[in-house]
């Protein structure tokens, strides 16, 4: 029998059976968001040691593997797809039977299975591959982007906009608009990486993530393969769309882009007490996931980003989509998620 009453993440258990109807879900919420917020801080003062035991900790937690389990098959889009192996929990009684199972399993040493490969058509009318992992692959992923994205948030740029939290494609959007307001940001270089969730380097990846507590298994869950018509399949690179931890995975993949094209930020304190950070640099970039956009007062800066982007892009197994990346000026108008800035307007239409 599990009991959880001692961190009063639940009022009462049933025998042999975890009561998920009887869950203190404001608990168990406030529980990770407090540590969430303490990896964050840590990471933010470079307090290394403190950051990987709080993430231990997060990880450890009961109340990680309810919320995760909560959030795999109750609210993600996903909860009635299963994984290769069929299973799914759709009412609380196998909820519950879930968290008792997986309660009383070692984490470090779980062997995730292969993904099941399925196809969705784009609105370009070509079609996207997904990885689908099982159900218990998912709450283990879920956990693993609970302990590591609040580490990962404090490094990534501020002009980065995509599978974050509390950020939009309209704060992209916003970003973009000024810039380009001013009139001196004028030519544009629209960027695309070609099937990127399928080519990233798992090297680089891990090289990024080496301290994180749960290194091991985010590389067997990189290496773990997909299935596609009863057929395996390895993966020596790339991370599949689908998988719960791939569009952090990514983001910290991307990151760095700033630093290649020499953007800093100058902080200046105003007698008021006010503080802003004034962008320095010969470009404005902001992206959203593998979606960017790189801006700069002439044609001669702007046709130097290919030559610049080189050695980022190669370092993380990457290309340009060429159908997608092309050099523009404002006045000829450009798209960018789906806004669209037309000829000679000072504003994005969608």
């Amino acid at each position: 029998m599990v009991d959880t009453r001692e961190n009063n993440f639940m009022e009462s258990s049933l025998p042999d059976a975890t009561d998920w109807s009887t869950i203190n879900w404001y608990n168990v919420i406030k529980y990770i968001d407090k540590l969430q917020k303490r990896i964050y801080r840590a990471e933010s003062n470079r307090n290394y040691r403190k950051v990987r035991d709080l993430q231990r900790m997060l990880i450890r937690s009961k109340a990680a593997l309810l919320l995760a389990i909560k959030r795999v098959t109750q609210i993600n889009k996903g909860k009635r797809t299963p994984g290769i192996d069929g299973f799914r929990a759709l009412n609380d009684e196998k909820r519950g039977e879930l968290f008792d199972t997986l309660n009383k399993k070692d984490f470090k040493l779980h062997k995730p299975k292969s993904a099941y490969r399925k196809y969705i058509w784009k609105k370009n009318g070509k079609l996207r591959s997904l990885g689908i992992p099982t159900v218990v692959d998912r709450i283990y992923q879920e956990i693993i982007r609970m302990a590591l994205e609040p580490q990962a948030e404090v490094n990534f740029e501020p002009t980065s906009y995509g599978f974050r939290p509390a950020r939009g494609c309209h704060d992209a959007a916003d970003r973009i608009m000024k810039n380009i307001m001013s009139g001196n940001w004028c030519w544009v270089f629209e960027g695309d990486f070609k099937s990127c969730f399928d080519t990233l380097d798992h090297e680089f990846i891990l090289k990024q993530i080496k301290k994180f507590p749960l290194y091991n298994l985010v590389e067997r869950f990189l290496k773990a393969g997909y299935v596609e018509n009863n057929i395996f399949h390895s993966t020596d690179d790339g991370t599949p769309q689908g998988g719960i931890i791939s569009p952090l995975l990514a983001n910290i993949a991307f990151n760095g882009m700033e630093d290649v094209l020499n953007i800093s930020y100058q902080k200046r304190r105003y007698k008021t007490g006010r503080v802003t950070h004034i962008t320095e640099g010969n470009y404005r970039m902001i992206r959203y996931a593998d979606d960017f956009v790189i801006l700069a007062k002439s044609k001669e800066d702007i046709e130097k980003v290919y030559d610049i982007l080189n050695h980022y892009l190669q370092e993380r197994g990457l290309e340009l989509a060429e159908d997608k990346t092309r050099i523009t000026h404002i006045s000829e108008g450009f798209d960018f998620l789906g806004f669209v800035r037309q000829e000679g307007s000072p504003f994005f239409n969608q």
